[in-house]
């Protein structure tokens, strides 16, 4: 039976491609748990992942800090007031400070604080686009590599105060849904 794959993938053969010759019961078999016909363990590759979230975001935080100059332009442009007040947020959360069961996040006591922050990153994003070095920035598959950045400059300079809960991209992604 003659297929086309347009992706990559350890059960259809070498790097996909148009006109391989594959059978897709392999593909069923696989989702049935069973071993796809004519395959091999060992051609089954599944990679686990042994870190934990903070350990991967503190490798994407040195790799970025590391690359990029986000902390020397954080610096410049975050007050230690605003960034304390962004600490002591997160320690409330992103959740449990907006309420948004209440369905009204702007009548907690937290929003302006989030609202900065989420305005803060929005346009420092767009000016960071300019910066030569933010070439170097890590790319993210699903997520903004510049917001990223900024989120792990703005966790590096919170770890250097010893904030307790710091921003991290969940976070940031509830501030998008809440917010943006």
């Amino acid at each position: 039976m003659k297929t086309s794959h347009f992706f990559p993938s350890p059960l259809v053969g070498e790097g996909g491609g148009e006109g391989e010759e594959e059978s897709i019961l392999g593909v069923l078999d696989f989702f049935k748990g069973r071993e796809p016909k004519g395959r091999d363990k060992s051609q089954l590759s599944i990679k686990i992942e042994n870190r934990t979230y903070d350990e991967l975001i503190d490798e994407i935080m040195k790799w970025n800090i590391e690359q990029t100059d986000i902390l020397s332009v954080l610096k410049s442009e975050i007050e230690e007031g605003r960034l304390d007040s962004w600490s002591l947020a997160f320690e409330t959360g992103v959740r449990r400070g907006l309420n948004p069961a209440s369905g009204h996040v702007d009548r907690s006591p937290l929003f302006p604080i989030f609202l900065d922050l989420h305005k803060f990153i929005r346009g420092l994003r767009t000016k960071l686009l300019t910066n030569p070095t933010m070439k170097n920035v890590r790319k993210m598959e699903k997520t903004d590599s510049f917001s990223v950045c900024i989120i792990c400059g703005i966790r590096a300079l919170q770890k250097e105060r010893g904030a307790k809960r710091l921003i991290d991209t969940i976070q940031w992604m509830l501030l998008e849904r809440y917010l943006g």
